[in-house]
């Protein structure tokens, strides 16, 4: 007899307590727990038959964004496929998995939405396609999806708050700032170690340049998450942003040291964090010693393996800074042959975006300065296709405004910061480069004004 779990979804090949099991390792993924593969792992090994179980194994393999792991995702797949007597939401994640295999998470998404039509309550589908869709800069899908299942459900049924939470950041990267923070804080009240509401309500701070509302939301001591996968060390990088907005510069090098970067990683959100804090800092005028080596080292080591567009600039970063240029024209020719080799979509993306960021960034630490401006400045209201949000984005308008300063395109350089300053009001960094260019070019009561502007964050409590 088949068995369903808690949310009434048929399930194939699993004993009752397998189910119960399977139930428990989902807790772990949506919480971001560290437990969660190697619980899996043990329960695929004791249930052979358990489709889903395999299933989920595969696409935790492939979150991993890395190549190296495509592998065993393969295994997962070819071994569901040997089963008898699937479900259609089953036979659908399966396909969806083939898709992800194949580096076309974009059809993925589309097949998690043919299970959700028919099964809004499939929270599996909902999150693996959150994440995915975040990575391809589809946020109004993103949107779309959560606003279209969340009629279906209730507080009573596991997996309703980390709902909320993905509703809220879904709101928050299309601009809808005062229901994603409702909704992000209603998750928290419900399930106060969902990290992915904190987080969500963090980026509404950081979008509205909120620092004192930021800093007291992420107010948790370093071993906080300490159990958690490394997503929580992302969320310690928007601990350091707020600090790093409010020039508090000290502080930001403690976290980096103690929670973003401790110790050379390979993980892509670890290098994503970790390349464009230095960058943020540097573009302050923050000595950051020798902290780029180590980086550096680990990005020289990932060239080539293609998992998500929106890390390979970061690769860039860390390798023109510490001066690997070989190691650049090995990128940019991988990233060349990527291009076709690929979807369409992703294609476009690599080709009009992923190549020229890491272009402009590579020109930058050669000090071609114009050539950084001259592909940024094209593409710079284009980003979002790949992936990351606005927050993490806004990296590559900081280089683009720097480079601007450096080859002295002073006019250029002055309506960059106006903007900057309108969109981020509590930058204090900003703001001092706006002053300091701005008296360089004679707008002295402009100055003035950006110079108190700089005091007045420097003084927030």
């Amino acid at each position: 007899m088949m068995i369903s779990d808690p949310r009434g979804l048929k399930i194939t090949g699993a004993t009752r307590d397998q189910a119960n099991k399977f139930e428990e390792v989902i807790k772990e993924y949506l919480d971001y727990r560290l437990s969660a593969y190697p619980s899996l792992k043990e329960l695929c090994e004791n249930a052979p038959a358990f489709a889903m179980a395999h299933i989920l194994k595969g696409f935790l393999l492939l979150s991993m964004g890395t190549t190296a792991t495509v592998t065993g995702a393969k295994i997962c797949a070819d071994h569901v496929r040997k089963m008898e007597n699937l479900t259609k939401r089953e036979r659908l994640h399966l396909k969806a998995l083939d898709f992800w295999i194949s580096g076309d998470t974009k059809a993925s998404c589309l097949i998690w939405d043919e299970i959700l039509f028919s099964e809004p309550l499939d929270i599996l589908a909902i999150k693996l396609q959150h994440f995915s869709l975040f990575w391809l800069g589809e946020s109004l899908h993103m949107r779309a999806t959560i606003s279209r299942v969340f009629p279906h459900w209730d507080a009573s049924l596991y997996g309703f708050a980390q709902l909320q939470g993905m509703y809220a950041f879904a709101l928050e990267e299309c601009g809808d700032y005062n229901n994603a923070e409702r909704l992000g804080r209603e998750a928290v009240e419900r399930h106060p170690q969902d990290l992915w509401a904190i987080h969500a309500v963090a980026h509404v701070y950081e979008m509205q340049s909120n620092l004192k509302a930021g800093i007291h939301w992420l107010n948790q001591p370093l071993s906080e998450w300490k159990d958690r996968n490394p997503f929580k060390d992302h969320l310690w990088w928007h601990t350091a942003l707020f600090a790093l907005e409010k020039g508090e510069f000290k502080q930001v090098l403690h976290l980096y040291d103690e929670a973003v970067w401790p110790d050379d990683k390979s993980f892509y959100l670890d290098i994503q964090n970790a390349a464009s804090l230095l960058a943020r800092l540097e573009s302050f005028g923050v000595d950051v010693g020798d902290r780029w080596n180590s980086l550096g080292v680990v990005s020289d080591e990932k060239i080539g393996d293609h998992v998500l567009c929106f890390t390979e600039p970061h690769y860039t970063m860390a390798l023109g800074r510490t001066g690997r240029e070989s190691a650049i024209v090995k990128q940019v020719n991988s990233l060349e042959k990527l291009k076709n080799s690929t979807t369409e979509d992703s294609k476009r993306t690599v080709e009009t975006l992923a190549i020229p960021i890491c272009s402009a960034i590579r020109d930058y630490y050669k000090r071609d300065y114009v050539s950084t401006v001259n592909q940024l400045l094209p593409i710079r209201y284009s980003y979002q296709p790949i992936g990351g949000s606005h927050a993490q984005r806004d990296v590559f308008n900081i280089f683009l405004i720097d480079a601007a300063i450096k080859s002295d395109q002073f006019d250029l350089a002055t309506s960059l910061l106006s903007e900057r300053v309108a969109l981020h009001p509590n930058s204090f960094g900003s703001w001092v480069k706006y002053a300091e260019l701005l008296e360089n070019t004679g707008k002295l009561g402009m100055a003035k004004h950006a110079r108190s502007q700089a005091n007045r964050i420097a003084t927030l409590n």
